[in-house]
């Protein structure tokens, strides 16, 4: 008689990643293939690099989104959509708060109506310049249409979807042909000898896209909903970081030039202290690492 486990009858759980043609759906993407069935929503460059099933959604539409949930029962959403360049942001803010803060609203609102579960990724961008690590409770200060946007997005999740895990998080990792990453970008710079200049005094917290995908999911396994920080233990700066990704790699580093933001007029006004504290989720998923050499070590495994 044929004895079957009961691990290997289990159905998958469907996921729906809305955004998939992001840098962050598809590191997202190969950490969790395998545990998930994984639907993405049509962009207008339809891409087909993951041999994903593709949806059509009218996303503008909470009957539209609602329809899509329930016909494919799917049981948990990711949205990576979002305006993140922050001149584009600032330049269009009626736009920036249409992807970022009404749009996070219509498809809380639809998983909320479905009892369907919500993974919004929000930024690190909600304060401003003071040396320490922020908590998940720490008053936001906002300044600039990107953050503001941002953080509406996040109290439209909160007000519409119960059953949803805010991400606020600075993540990195190799990228597809079509959207190289800052990490691709340091990379590819450093062997080609090509000078870059990377801020010494804008400060993050950055973890691998490969382990918010891996924390997030835990946070959903163990029923924990809210905001949570998803970074690494300590500050680092943008300089700091590009040598460090090119000492692990083993090339160097010598076109990495130092520099100050705030040398850059041109630029529009951002927080240059961006580091968010890990306690809470430390609290909650107990013995993770999340040193920033572990972290970089993460995406050299792939």
């Amino acid at each position: 008689m044929k004895v079957y486990k009961l691990n290997s009858l289990k159905k998958k759980k469907k996921l729906l990643i809305l955004g998939g043609s992001s840098l962050l759906a598809f590191l997202w993407v190969k950490e969790v293939n395998d545990k998930y069935e994984i639907f993405i929503t049509k962009h207008k460059n339809c891409i087909d690099y993951m041999s994903l099933k593709v949806i059509e959604i009218d996303l503008f539409s909470t009957n539209s989104v609602q329809r899509i949930l329930e016909s494919y029962e799917i049981d948990i959403v990711l949205n990576c959509i979002g305006l993140t360049n922050i001149e584009a942001c600032e330049y269009k803010p009626a736009e920036a708060y249409r992807l970022n803060s009404y749009l996070p609203g219509i498809i809380a609102n639809a998983c909320n109506c479905t009892n369907t579960k919500l993974i919004h990724i929000s930024t690190d961008h909600l304060f401003d310049d003071e040396n320490i690590l922020y908590s998940e409770e720490d008053e936001v200060r906002l300044i600039n249409v990107y953050a503001k946007s941002k953080y509406e997005g996040e109290l439209e999740v909160l007000t519409n979807c119960q059953a949803s895990i805010i991400c606020r998080t600075n993540f990195f990792g190799y990228g597809p042909a079509h959207k190289n990453s800052f990490s691709d970008w340091i990379e590819e710079s450093a062997k080609n000898n090509k000078k870059i200049v990377l801020f010494k005094d804008v400060f993050i917290t950055p973890v691998s896209g490969k382990n918010l995908a891996f924390y997030t999911h835990k946070l959903l396994e163990h029923n924990f909903t809210g905001i949570f920080n998803i970074s690494s233990n300590k500050q680092i700066s943008k300089f700091e970081f590009g040598k460090l990704l090119c000492e692990k790699l083993n090339i160097p580093s010598y076109s990495i030039i130092p520099g100050f933001i705030d040398d850059r007029s041109d630029l529009v006004q951002r927080p240059k202290s961006m580091g968010l504290s890990n306690k809470k989720l430390t609290k909650a998923i107990k013995n993770q690492n999340l040193g920033i050499e572990i972290q970089i070590g993460s995406i050299l495994k792939n």
